[in-house]
């Protein structure tokens, strides 16, 4: 698989501290964008990210960013992950985990 980067991955536990879960070289695709709600703007980034790892640990509710963190310090442009889907079939060149993300 091509890959344009790396993403970090990060998760928060129980206490509410960040640990820097992972970095993995990726596929980023990003759209940004606002919505127009009735009363106010709201924030609509989106991202898909392939990931041809799967090992990656990834979860639903993770915080995942563009490049290469090695500890958290703001949370402040990342994305929350929205789904994550692990396609293992196939040959291992076409193995990966796709990643939603807003």
């Amino acid at each position: 698989m091509i890959t344009n980067g790396y993403c970090t991955i990060v998760r928060a536990d129980d206490d509410g501290n960040y640990t820097v879960v992972g970095t993995y070289p990726c596929m980023w695709q990003e759209c940004e964008g606002y919505e127009t709600k009735k009363y106010s703007e709201e924030n609509a980034d989106k991202a898909t990210i392939w990931i041809p790892d799967l090992t990656a640990d990834v979860k639903k509710h993770d915080f995942i960013c563009r490049g290469e963190l090695t500890e958290v310090g703001d949370l402040d442009g990342m994305l929350t992950v929205m789904s994550v889907s692990r396609h293992d079939y196939g040959s291992e060149d076409m193995q990966h985990i796709e990643i939603g993300a807003r």
